[in-house]
């Protein structure tokens, strides 16, 4: 029986609600805005660490390569650096696909992120990476950002 037949099977509860969960409360609106100044200085600053990882943002192979590199020497020392950097050359690849960078506000917080289009919901780069190094999960770029990519054409 997976997950979803459980929920169906479940049955109402007057005292827990509809579905048998109590005080559950709905998820806060995610906002975003443009950039202020200040936060286009910082990606700035980002940037210019690209040419020490060996990448080229437009190129998406470069920033899988600086991943995987850094992943191999596993190097907690490192790991603030390798996030936000790969983080922010994945942001401005997917800008060059159609995407921007906005500040956005949800409920775990504010932080940069780009936005699809169409105005999608964001995607927060930062905690994307981080997820990922904290597993020290290789090969996900090209297809993570890849369909982020496509999804951002369609």
């Amino acid at each position: 029986m997976g997950l979803l037949d459980r929920w169906r099977r479940r049955t109402p509860n007057p005292a827990t609600g509809p579905a048998g969960f109590a005080d559950l409360e709905p998820v806060e609106d995610i906002v975003s805005r443009p950039l202020t100044a200040d936060e286009e200085a910082r990606l700035e600053a980002y940037r210019v660490r690209y040419p020490s990882h060996e990448i080229v943002p437009t190129e998406l192979s470069t920033i899988s390569a600086a991943w995987e590199a850094a992943v191999g020497r596993d190097d907690e020392a490192e790991a603030s650096e390798v996030v936000t950097v790969v983080a922010t050359a994945i942001g401005d690849h997917l800008v060059g696909c159609g995407y921007r960078w906005v500040m956005s506000t949800d409920p775990f917080g504010t932080d940069l992120a780009v936005e699809p289009p169409r105005r999608g919901v964001p995607v927060v780069l930062r905690t994307l990476v981080a997820v990922r190094w904290m597993q020290r999960e290789r090969g996900w770029v090209e297809g993570v950002v890849g369909h982020l990519a496509r999804s951002a054409r369609r």
